[in-house]
């Protein structure tokens, strides 16, 4: 596995899918576990988007417009990770560090 720290504008995630989401209270982790688009990661499929010492995790599943597991597009700003799906919901994270680790 190869860990960088997230850094939003260097890594394309749009139509990426979110497979998975693992929160642990205990550790204060969340782990956004990722499909990637083969047309921005030809030789990787799959990442892990980690938030260490989350404080905060809110995630939308109404699907305003239409389901849909592919990522539209990904923000960080300061403490906070904001990704929008294209259903238009919203998976928003507030922690100490993110860090993208590819598998």
């Amino acid at each position: 596995m190869e860990e960088s720290e997230l850094i939003i504008e260097k890594e394309q995630l749009h139509d990426s899918i979110v497979k998975e989401i693992l929160i642990d209270r205990k550790e204060e982790s969340v782990v956004i576990r990722v499909t990637t688009a083969e047309l921005y990661y030809p030789e990787t499929e799959a990442i892990s988007i980690i938030a260490e010492q989350a404080s905060y995790f809110t995630c939308s599943m109404k699907n305003p417009w239409g389901r849909s597991c592919s990522i539209n597009e990904v923000v960080k700003k300061g403490n906070r990770l904001e990704i929008e799906m294209q259903s238009g919901d919203i998976i928003m994270i507030e922690a100490e560090s993110f860090k993208i680790v590819k598998e």
